[in-house]
C-alpha cells in the first residue's frame, strides 16, 4: 500500500513528463499503424488512475446514481478540471478511435461531462493529421424557448435537406464520461431521432461502471452487454470497474 501511495502522489510535473513521453510513444504508433502495441496505452491508462485518484475524482461513501441504483463509490470527472488530466483522456479516446478505425462524420459530447472532452478530443484528432477537419456537436438538458431552440446544438440543420433521401448517412460518435445502465445515452437517441439523416456508430466512455443485474438463474446480465444487444451499437470504454478500479475502491 505505502508503494501504491507513493506513486499516486507524483507531482503535476512528474505526471506532466510522463504524459509527454507517452503521448509521443502513442502518436509515434499512431503513424507507423502500429496498433499492436498495448504497453504505451496501458502505462497511459496507469497514468490516468493516478490522476483520478490525485484529484479526488473517484469518491468513496453512499452514493445514489442517475439510475436510481446504489453505490458505494461514485466517479466525478468534473473533477478533472485541469490541462494535464484533460489531455490524458483527450489522448486515449483519440487513440482508441483511431486504433478500432471507427469512422465517423461527427463526434457528439453528452451534456454536461462529455462536451469538454468531445472538444479536446477533436483537437487531437485533427492534430493526428489525418482529418480535414474535425466537426464536434453536443445536446441539451432541456430545450431553450427563445433563440436556438435544438436539442442538439452545432452545425448540421443546414445539411438535412441534402441527405433526406442518402443512404450514406452522416456517422456519430457519442462520447460520455461514464456508463451505468444506458439511461443517459438512452435519452441523447431520442433527442436524435428528428434526424434521420445521422447513424449512431459508437458510443465511447471514459469508465463502464460493469453494473449488472442478477437473472433468474443467479447469472450475472451486465447492462453493457444487454445495451449493445439492444441497439445494435459497439460501446466502448477507456477504463472499467473490474479490471481498474476496483482495487481502489474496495477498502
Amino acid at each position: 500500500m505505502a508503494t501504491q501511495n507513493k506513486e499516486l502522489s507524483l507531482s503535476d510535473e512528474e505526471i506532466y513528463k510522463e504524459y509527454v513521453n507517452l503521448k509521443n510513444k502513442i502518436e509515434l504508433d499512431i503513424d507507423n499503424n502500429n496498433n499492436n502495441n498495448n504497453n504505451n496505452i496501458k502505462e497511459m491508462k496507469n497514468l490516468l488512475l493516478k490522476v483520478l485518484i490525485k484529484y479526488k475524482a473517484i469518491k468513496i461513501g453512499n452514493f445514489i446514481l442517475k439510475s436510481k441504483r446504489t453505490s458505494s463509490y461514485f466517479f466525478s470527472s468534473g473533477m478533472l478540471n485541469n490541462v494535464l488530466s484533460s489531455n490524458i483522456v483527450a489522448s486515449l479516446i483519440t487513440n482508441l478511435i483511431i486504433t478500432k478505425k471507427i469512422k465517423f462524420d461527427y463526434l457528439l459530447g453528452a451534456s454536461y461531462k462529455g462536451i469538454p472532452i468531445v472538444t479536446l478530443t477533436s483537437h487531437f484528432l485533427f492534430n493526428l493529421n489525418k482529418f480535414s477537419n474535425v466537426f464536434f456537436l453536443y445536446d441539451r438538458k432541456e430545450q431553450k424557448g427563445y433563440g436556438d431552440k435544438n436539442m442538439i446544438i452545432g452545425n448540421i440543420e443546414e445539411i438535412t435537406n441534402n441527405e433526406q433521401n442518402n443512404q450514406d448517412k452522416k456517422k456519430v460518435i457519442i462520447i460520455d464520461d461514464v456508463f451505468t445502465c444506458g439511461t443517459a445515452l438512452t435519452e441523447i437517441m431520442n433527442k436524435l431521432k428528428c434526424y434521420n439523416f445521422l447513424q449512431i456508430v459508437a458510443f465511447v466512455v471514459l469508465l463502464n461502471r460493469n453494473e449488472y443485474e442478477l437473472n433468474e438463474k443467479n447469472e450475472k446480465i451486465f447492462f453493457k452487454d444487454t445495451f449493445e444487444q439492444k441497439y445494435n451499437i459497439p460501446l466502448y470504454s477507456i477504463i472499467n470497474y473490474e479490471e481498474d478500479l476496483r482495487s481502489f475502491v474496495i477498502v
